[in-house]
């Protein structure tokens, strides 16, 4: 009989807010578009573009990256606990 465990380790990342504001205006979009493109809500990029948005949800920012065309990786680094 084979016994597996399954390891999970919370991993934190630092959102670049000014790389979101940036791409966002490289496409001429304003944040009701990225909005509308993206499903998230305008008060929430809002708060991420302003640094007033501390934990944000992987899907949230996923969502952020794939309407803006760039990888995930684009808009985030890993940092310590």
């Amino acid at each position: 009989m084979k016994c597996t465990v399954q390891i999970t380790q919370e991993q934190y990342f630092k959102i670049d807010e000014k790389k979101i504001k940036i791409a966002r205006a490289e496409r001429g979009w304003t944040i009701t578009r990225l909005s509308n493109e993206s499903g998230v809500t305008r008060k929430t990029i809002g708060e991420i573009e302003k640094g007033n948005k501390i934990n944000i949800r992987f899907s949230t920012i996923n969502q952020i990256a794939k309407a803006l065309g760039k990888e995930l990786e684009h808009f985030c680094s890993k940092t310590e606990k």
